[in-house]
């Protein structure tokens, strides 16, 4: 339900602010592609568990993966846009030990994303965003007892805020920074983007109308 209220503030988002802007005011697509430092609170759950059964627990995790995200912003206003994305990461691991258990975990998020942009200039400049989104993470674990491995997988999906900033270059790249919180939903899951971009500038808004209309 909340993942549907989201989809649609974005769609009346993007009617809304469609149908207000001038024909010569630009907006672009663009690609974001860098790493992404997740974290789901898995470690906290380990130490809960060995706590509860009074032993002790090893854990090992990677920091992060792959990241990559692509993108349309529009010009509302001037230095105001409004950004709507998609972004997806690449599977982080992590491995934990208990009391002879062995248990392996690996998981993912991808989701959708509307923000308000505040651009310093048009071509080249500081930008600050704001916004919601709308996620999914998705996991597996195995649990090996005993010589014996059984499996699960599992999804949470949801929704949370994020902010970020970066700057903006006259050739089309940028560099930049996003948080994501509450990833699918999950209070202890987030996520920090860092990315190196590049952007194409278009002027026709009967392009970007038609682009909506067939999808």
């Amino acid at each position: 339900m909340k993942n549907l209220f989201l989809r649609s503030i974005i769609t009346f988002l993007t009617i809304i602010f469609t149908s207000s802007v001038k024909a010569e005011e630009s907006f672009s697509l663009g690609v974001d592609f860098g790493y992404g430092f997740l974290d789901i609170g898995a470690d906290e759950t380990a130490q809960s568990i060995a706590n509860t059964a009074g032993s002790t627990v090893t854990y090992e995790a990677d920091t992060g993966s792959w990241m990559g995200r692509i993108y349309t912003d529009l010009e509302i206003a001037n230095s105001l846009y409004i950004d709507i994305g998609y972004f997806l990461t690449g599977s982080i691991d992590a491995k934990y030990t208990l009391s002879g258990v062995t248990v392996t975990e690996g998981y993912s998020a991808n989701g959708v994303e509307a923000s308000l942009v505040y651009k310093e200039g048009d071509k080249e400049g500081f930008f600050l965003k704001g916004g919601v989104h709308s996620s999914t993470v998705d996991g597996n674990a195995s649990i090996t007892i005993s010589g014996t491995t059984y499996a699960a997988n599992a999804a949470a999906s949801g929704t949370g805020f994020l902010f970020g900033g970066g700057f903006d270059f006259s050739d089309g790249t940028r560099v930049g920074y996003t948080y994501y919180s509450d990833l699918g939903g999950l209070s202890k899951a987030d996520l920090g983007f860092i990315y190196y971009g590049y952007r194409f500038w278009f002027i026709s808004k009967q392009l970007f109308n038609c682009f909506f209309l067939f999808n």
